[in-house]
């Protein structure tokens, strides 16, 4: 899948979101991106083996869920990363400055 379709999706399918209202965790330091948080919640808040990543409209990518926060810490600074399942029934947002967070939509 490449990134245009990524793009595609998230803008017609991520779930819209209030950032005030969503509970941030700081995953950058002095010693650059804590991998294995962002991993963790990843893993907290999404349940599926696959997900969707876009960084922005011209990168994104469709990977495995273990290799989600290693390709977005390597993105990071570079735009609002989104990280949902196929269904947009979970996702993670890690801002620009550091901070991530994630929510599941109850069905």
């Amino acid at each position: 899948m490449n990134p245009r379709r990524i793009h595609e999706l998230m803008r017609s399918g991520f779930p819209k979101f209030n950032p005030a209202d969503l509970e941030w965790t700081n995953i950058s330091g002095t010693e650059g991106v804590d991998v294995p948080l962002l991993a963790s919640i990843v893993a907290q808040h999404i349940p599926a083996p696959e997900v969707l990543i876009e960084v922005h409209r011209k990168e994104g990518a469709l990977l495995p869920r273990s290799e989600a926060a290693t390709y977005a810490a390597s993105h990071l600074g570079k735009g609002m990363i989104r990280i949902a399942d196929r269904e947009f029934k979970s996702a993670v947002v890690v801002a620009l400055n550091g901070v991530a967070a994630g929510w599941q939509i109850d069905a």
